[in-house]
């Protein structure tokens, strides 16, 4: 009888251990690392929509923005937030060839989902944001819209081993080069360098490494080197400035065409003012809030409206004159806190 006793209070103590155990997991906050690929004023905006996801499902969110864009710092976050116990990660993935390997290692422990740029071949569960093919196409529809008969022309970019990167440039070599259209990269890279297309040569592709102040002087040498060129296009959100920066100090704004990606602030200014054509957008807001989103219902065993394809598209846009200000009404909106659920 008293072995029996015993036995119950035994198996009464596990029970009420495991009650705790379920009510301090119920309670436990869900935290997700959310980590760009760079220190850029891009990222300021998913930073917002991060924001507003912690609001709308209370959850924490750990915001890294690598300082000097570098994969062993992208590396070195996220084995920090693995070993804090991160339940779930997003990632603008650095170099996706040599990370894939270690992204597989974090996919096998927790969920993750890439934004911006991809890890195609990784085991992550979605990837949110646009085509970047499809991107690099829209620009170079504009290209040809402000170069008609033809013309030289250089990209810029922090580096080519970004897939982000890789299918910009190539959607913009393909539109150039008059090949069928698709919206999705058809996974072959052209050679750096010069490149004909048609009535149109892009004289050469310039990287950075992430370096905003290389950036600019790429800018500045391109000027020196091709003094008949007709075009700069900025595939990264810091080129664009820093063209812009270049071409001014030349003394050469409005005699040579710019193109750019993302909504910096003086890239904008440059639209209104009339001396930039337009820039190709995304919407990093929208990268934050819902990758946070899928994550969370992942980690809550939700249905997170993935497609087929794990592609949760956020398509591309292109902001000229007659959008800017409008854009940039939106864009305000989305960094003023207290107006967060008012956001569309």
């Amino acid at each position: 009888m008293k072995r029996t006793i015993k036995v119950l209070a035994i198996l009464g103590a596990l029970l009420l251990l495991a009650s705790m155990t379920a009510t301090a997991q119920a309670g436990k906050q869900i935290t997700i690392a959310y980590v760009t690929n760079g220190p850029y004023t891009f990222w300021t905006y998913a930073h917002a929509g991060c924001l507003k996801a912690e609001m709308e499902f209370g959850v924490k969110v750990n915001f890294f923005k690598p300082p000097s864009a570098t994969l062993e710092e992208q590396k070195r976050f996220i084995e920090t937030q693995m070993a804090k116990g991160v339940d779930g990660m997003a990632i603008s993935v650095i170099d996706p060839e040599n990370m894939t390997p270690f992204i597989n290692e974090i996919c096998a422990k927790i969920p993750v989902v890439m934004f911006d740029s991809d890890a195609p071949k990784s085991n992550r569960k979605a990837y949110i944001g646009m085509s970047n093919y499809a991107a690099g196409r829209l620009a170079g529809q504009k290209i040809k819209e402000q170069l008609p008969n033809g013309g030289k022309l250089v990209i810029f970019v922090g580096r080519l081993d970004a897939q982000n990167a890789v299918e910009r440039r190539q959607g913009i070599i393909d539109e150039l080069q008059g090949k069928p259209y698709a919206a999705q990269y058809p996974g072959k890279m052209t050679p750096q360098g010069r490149v004909n297309a048609g009535k149109w040569t892009i004289l050469d592709t310039r990287t950075d490494g992430g370096d905003e102040s290389r950036a600019k002087g790429n800018a500045e040498d391109t000027l020196v080197k091709y003094p008949d060129l007709d075009l700069m296009i900025g595939l990264w959100s810091y080129n664009t400035p820093a063209i812009i920066s270049a071409v001014q100090d030349a003394g050469k704004q409005g005699k040579i065409k710019i193109i750019g990606f993302d909504e910096e602030v003086v890239v904008l200014g440059g639209i209104k003012d009339g001396y930039v054509a337009g820039t190709i957008v995304q919407n990093p807001y929208e990268y934050g809030r819902t990758s946070i989103e899928i994550l969370y219902k992942l980690i809550k065993g939700m249905n997170a409206g993935i497609p087929p394809d794990k592609l949760v598209d956020v398509p591309a846009r292109i902001i000229t004159a007659d959008k800017v200000d409008v854009f940039m009404d939106t864009l305000n909106k989305q960094l003023a806190v207290g107006e967060f659920f008012e956001v569309k």
